[in-house]
């Protein structure tokens, strides 16, 4: 069913022209390279939601998180990827207004909800890292539940809040090849996207860098304090491997953070200013590209960095070849896991 013609009237005129324009090529890897993403963002965090579920040694606080994270990107896989890339194949939007309208709020739905679990992680961090006394007080299971739920309560608020009061809309945007708020009035869109910003952005990235900071710090701290003592135990040397494990994987959970959404951000904020949707195409699908890239990285991140998720990627992959497993330790890994010894899955 088409949309009605005023979705696609106005500023939006020579983005439309220019995707008509497109040539074969950007045709071809346009719509190839994010069915690809698409995919990875659903089969990789449906696999990620499997592992949590099934494997015992999981069943902690901070996984809970990762499972909730899982499923948010799962849902942006299943239900609104699809549709982005159905108008790169297409080259138009075939849908309702409707369609569009829970389209543009699913969308921002889930990437507030995501940003939110990344800093309820980074926070989960800091206390099992930096305040253990304060870990084992606050991150209960019940804990866990009320945080996400406020999460998801507070994100129907403030993307509520300008539907129900007339303030806006949701319009195809042709650049970004997806339905986004439009505004009625200037102001108002620069009023509401400021504190948007400061609610779903900078609190939340401020919070992030605080925490990580902390994290890091006390970890090298923690390594150097023994690296300066000749003779340690076993399970000092082994508590320092799974920081330095920790490490790894906070630096690259945050490398990967910022480089999806840091652009997103300054491309969104850069169109609120101007007002004129005026940025080139190419700046705008490099917004759609990099939102749905931030739902598929953290399988991968997890794979690399984690060893129970990189056993069990490999138990559900047996076609993997001799060369993975060099590559990626399995077989050493898996002798290290029979071994008996206390494992903290809390971390």
């Amino acid at each position: 069913m088409a949309m009605n013609s005023t979705l696609e009237d106005g500023p939006y005129d020579d983005l439309i022209a220019v995707m008509d324009s497109r040539s074969t090529t950007d045709y071809i890897i346009e719509t190839t390279l994010y069915i690809i993403i698409n995919l990875m963002a659903l089969f990789g965090n449906i696999l990620v939601c499997w592992i949590v579920y099934k494997n015992p040694r999981l069943q902690t606080v901070t996984f809970q998180y990762i499972f909730a994270l899982a499923i948010s990107d799962v849902t942006m896989a299943v239900f609104c990827m699809p549709l982005v890339w159905g108008v790169l194949l297409l080259g138009e939007w075939r849908y309702s207004q409707e369609v569009c309208g829970v389209h543009g709020f699913a969308v921002l739905f889930l990437a507030f909800v995501s940003l939110q679990t990344i800093a309820l992680l980074a926070f989960n961090r800091y206390c099992r890292v930096v305040k253990p006394w304060l870990f084992r007080k606050i991150f209960t299971k019940k804990f866990v539940v009320l945080s996400l739920l406020a999460v998801v309560v507070s994100a129907a608020f403030f993307l509520g809040l300008p539907l129900v009061t007339g303030w806006a809309y949701f319009h195809f945007h042709s650049g970004k090849i997806t339905c986004v708020l439009e505004f009625h009035h200037q102001a108002i869109d620069k009023i509401y996207t400021g504190i948007l910003g400061l609610v779903i952005v900078v609190i939340p990235f401020g919070a992030i860098t605080f925490c990580y900071t902390k994290v890091l710090l006390k970890v090298q701290k923690h390594r150097q304090r023994f690296q300066s003592v000749d003779s340690i135990s076993a399970q000092s040397s082994r508590m320092s491997v799974e920081e330095v494990n920790i490490t790894k994987t906070l630096f690259a959970m945050v490398l990967g953070f910022t480089i999806c959404w840091v652009p997103v951000f300054v491309i969104e904020f850069t169109d609120s200013a101007t007002g004129n949707h005026s940025l080139p195409r190419r700046v705008y699908l490099l917004n759609v590209f990099l939102v749905s890239i931030s739902s598929a990285i953290n399988p991968v991140i997890y794979g690399v960095l984690n060893r129970t998720f990189r056993l069990e990627y490999y138990k559900m992959c047996p076609c993997c070849s001799c060369f993975t497993m060099q590559v990626w330790g399995i077989q050493r890994e898996q002798q290290k896991i029979n071994k008996p010894k206390r494992v903290d899955t809390s971390t």
